[in-house]
């Protein structure tokens, strides 16, 4: 879009494309365009904190005659961008044609130096809610920082929700986005008690688990080893080494066979001392008694009696 330097600049380009530029006034309307540019183009930085813009005289007449309600507010747009926010005004003293804004503000409205805006007067309901969501987590972390945007508020005379505000503090600038506010999209801030939530702010990360030596798995570390040492018998015999491995534990072919379990096997032996004859246990556990054996035959109560002394 074009630069206009003054406002008699406009009437040319209004005559030639057919756009109207012009006011449409009414008895309660104000609805006017302006070439737009920062404050610190008139070096009055000092309004950069919150939403209050500078307009030229010509507006504080027209208003005076119009049927406005007070505090005096305005819907400010990008007409070409299509973004809009809304405002209050600080001063009626700038050149005829022009309006002068924070920094902040022409960068929501996405505007270049001397582009055109539009404003025209509205009426907000007074706010109830207000989300907020800061872009760093420093902001969160200031041990004042709820005071700090209460005060912050206090130059803003309304908030409109998608804006992002900057609260200035300890020579830092603090991002702030406006994600939602009730009981409409734009609010007025004006003698009014608003509840403030926060969203986590942008650069929010979920701090990590960080594990202790207690908590290591000790299965998993390089030099484990499970039941170290040597293994003892119940008579103090040191018994084999068993080889271990990553998975399981691994015993002794040989040793294994030796430990293999059969019922009924070894050499029984009478109470007098004379071994019996050996039963021998096949692989299904059945017992075959000797046969010279079982041709004798069981007597009960039968052979030698022994006293005991």
């Amino acid at each position: 879009m074009d630069n206009w330097d003054t406002w008699d600049d406009m009437e040319p380009y209004q005559t030639h494309t057919g756009n109207t530029f012009s006011s449409s006034t009414t008895s309660t309307e104000f609805d006017q365009y302006y070439i737009s540019y920062p404050l610190s183009h008139i070096a009055k930085t000092i309004h950069e904190t919150g939403n209050k813009i500078i307009m030229p005289a010509s507006a504080l007449n027209q208003l005076a005659s119009l049927s406005v309600s007070y505090p005096v507010l305005f819907r400010i747009e990008n007409t070409a961008a299509g973004h809009h926010s809304h405002c209050g005004v600080v001063e009626f003293t700038a050149d005829e044609g022009f309006v002068f804004m924070p920094t902040w503000m022409m960068n929501n409205l996405h505007l270049q130096e001397g582009e055109l805006v539009n404003i025209k007067n509205t009426s907000l309901p007074k706010g109830e809610y207000i989300k907020i969501q800061p872009h760093a987590t420093k902001f969160t972390t200031l041990s004042d920082h709820k005071s700090l945007l209460e005060k912050a508020f206090r130059d803003y005379v309304c908030l409109t929700t998608g804006d992002t505000i900057v609260i200035n503090h300890g020579g830092d600038k603090y991002m702030i986005d406006i994600v939602e506010t009730k009981p409409s999209p734009a609010i007025l801030l004006f003698e009014t008690d608003c509840v403030v939530d926060f969203a986590q702010p942008l650069d929010y990360k979920e701090p990590e688990k960080q594990t202790t030596k207690d908590d290591e798995d000790p299965t998993k570390k390089k030099d484990c080893k499970l039941f170290p040492g040597v293994g003892r018998r119940l008579g103090g015999r040191v018994m084999k080494k068993i080889k271990m491995t990553e998975s399981n534990t691994v015993v002794d072919e040989k040793l294994e066979k030796k430990l293999e379990f059969k019922p009924f096997s070894g050499v029984a032996r009478r109470v007098d001392g004379q071994p019996l004859a050996a039963a021998v246990a096949d692989d299904h556990s059945n017992i075959h008694v000797d046969a010279s054996m079982s041709e004798e035959g069981f007597n009960a109560f039968t052979g030698k009696s022994y006293r005991l002394l």
